[in-house]
């Protein structure tokens, strides 16, 4: 059991120094006068298959509170089971990616906190965390 978690905990880590490298950092949107449309953080998250583990790559996101938070799902996990999920439950988004496809959730990331991101079909697959900053906004 210890060594599962060891190999995961490794690959995960592994995954995240690779998307480091290789995924174009996410640049903080500029801070808008009060009266301005909140600013949009836009994100691309792939389901992946490396070394037995399902995961989603980025595994952790990070937006202010009060930002539009955009994300594209792309599912590249081959054979069974051909769909997976992608939820926040925190912020009502559920969406199903067939294996192949993409598809973009959209929602107002209106508290602050850390955040379970998970599968909604599989939750023992693929899991993440998203993180809304408190920007000492007042409302």
């Amino acid at each position: 059991m210890i060594q599962q978690w060891w190999r995961i905990t490794r690959t995960t880590l592994s995954l995240l120094a690779l998307g480091a490298m290789t995924v174009t950092p996410v640049v903080w949107a500029d801070q808008h006068a009060e009266g301005e449309m909140a600013a949009t953080r836009k994100f691309t998250v792939v389901n992946v298959l490396y070394e037995g583990a399902k995961m989603f790559v980025p595994s952790v996101l990070i937006a202010e509170q009060g930002e539009t938070v955009q994300i594209k799902i792309v599912n590249k996990i081959p054979g069974d089971p051909p769909n997976h999920g992608f939820a926040i439950p925190a912020f009502d988004v559920e969406e199903v990616v067939n294996s192949g496809e993409t598809k973009t959730v959209e929602f107002v990331a209106d508290k602050a906190g850390l955040f379970d991101v998970k599968c909604q079909l599989h939750p023992a697959h693929i899991s993440a965390q998203l993180i809304v900053r408190d920007g000492g906004k007042k409302k």
